[in-house]
């Protein structure tokens, strides 16, 4: 395998303004919609976040450890690196999420929750208010923040991949901020201590973090895509399959908020219907992806960014399944060296598709 490949990419130009764009629109309006959210957020728990603070910095390596996994876990559902080369664009909807779509979210929680209580009985509206709420109101917030995203990065995030990173960390943002609101919360009616109440619900939210909002806006921002004009339809999308594979992800966020706010006994029960509704969709929607690879591998072996880069490097891109054989067989043949410098190879390669590709629709 060439060392070659440990080069920077050639013929590669300089990478666009992701989010910082002034010179549209749709900037001054992420930016009036997260300023919006932080001030409706810090008027509502504010000053609660400041009476619980030492608890939460006591929790500290609690939460980050909690963030640490999921970001892992969302970008292993970015098997070919597609978002690695614009990072800024993820922060930007986590950004979103823990503040504009939770802000929306409280506030349509309780519009919602009123509307319905007049109408249902109270044992009832006990039971089933948040079931009848959040899937709707809350996935309705953070697809609209993942919106905005995925139009002030258009250039860059246009593609099945891109959305489903993005709607996961508009998600993962809204479920950072709201364990903390839930952990305030606990820490100021624990009878033993901040430490002890905030801790408690930490623990319960960190064991239920997989599945929940960064899955369910992931599956719901790849149908805001579909629907926009800014979506890559290099596989020939027509509207009908578009705006109807749209429709089934939406209802599949919803479905799986639903499944885990209804009141049904077995949590197992959850847990399985939602991984498989999770894992079912986003590995149908990474198929195209992986046909794109392999798209640009045959079109282009002997062009940049790809010439130089081994054969047996490129062959092992489409297939979780082959990086890993050829990684195995480097590894029996020059041991955990050359099986880490193999891997470093397939990761390079995969960056120089991202960052041709990206380079290619902003010319």
């Amino acid at each position: 395998m060439t060392a070659e490949l440990l080069d920077p990419p050639r013929g590669v130009t300089s990478r666009p303004a992701v989010v910082y764009r002034p010179e549209s629109w749709v900037f001054w309006l992420y930016a009036a919609a997260l300023l919006a959210g932080i001030l409706s957020v810090l008027n509502d728990y504010g000053q609660a976040f400041h009476e619980t603070l030492d608890a939460q910095l006591v929790l500290a390596p609690a939460w980050l450890a909690l963030m640490a996994f999921l970001l892992w876990l969302m970008f292993v559902c970015d098997p070919f690196r597609t978002v690695r080369p614009y990072k800024q664009g993820l922060v930007a909807g986590s950004a979103l999420g823990a503040s504009t779509a939770l802000a929306m979210a409280m506030l349509g929680n309780d519009q919602l929750g009123q509307i319905w209580a007049r109408y249902l009985p109270p044992d009832v509206y006990a039971d089933w208010s948040a079931a009848l709420t959040a899937p709707f109101v809350e996935e309705a917030a953070k697809a609209m923040c993942a919106a905005v995203v995925l139009v002030l990065c258009a250039s860059s995030f246009n593609r099945i991949s891109h959305a489903l990173l993005v709607g996961m960390f508009v998600g993962f943002g809204f479920d950072i901020a709201e364990d903390l609101t839930y952990a305030t919360n606990e820490a100021i009616g624990s009878l033993d201590s901040d430490t002890s109440g905030a801790g408690g619900s930490l623990l319960v939210r960190a064991i239920t973090a997989v599945p929940a909002h960064w899955a369910y806006t992931g599956l719901a921002a790849v149908g805001v895509l579909l629907l926009l004009p800014t979506f890559a339809n290099d596989v020939g999308w027509c509207r009908l399959r578009r705006v109807s594979v749209a429709g089934v992800l939406f209802f599949s966020a919803s479905f799986m908020h639903f499944v885990w706010d209804g009141p049904v006994p077995s949590v197992w029960w959850k847990f399985a219907v939602n991984i498989a509704v999770f894992v079912t969709a986003v590995l149908l929607l990474l198929r195209y992806e992986r046909r794109r690879v392999v798209d640009r591998i045959a079109l282009g072996r002997d062009d940049m960014p790809l010439a130089g880069v081994d054969a047996a490097v490129l062959d092992s891109l489409p297939t979780a399944r082959r990086r890993r054989a050829l990684r195995r067989r480097a590894r029996r043949a020059g041991g955990r060296t050359v099986k880490k410098a193999v891997a470093a190879q397939q990761r390079w390669a995969l960056d120089r598709i991202a960052s041709a590709e990206v380079c290619a629709t902003t010319r």
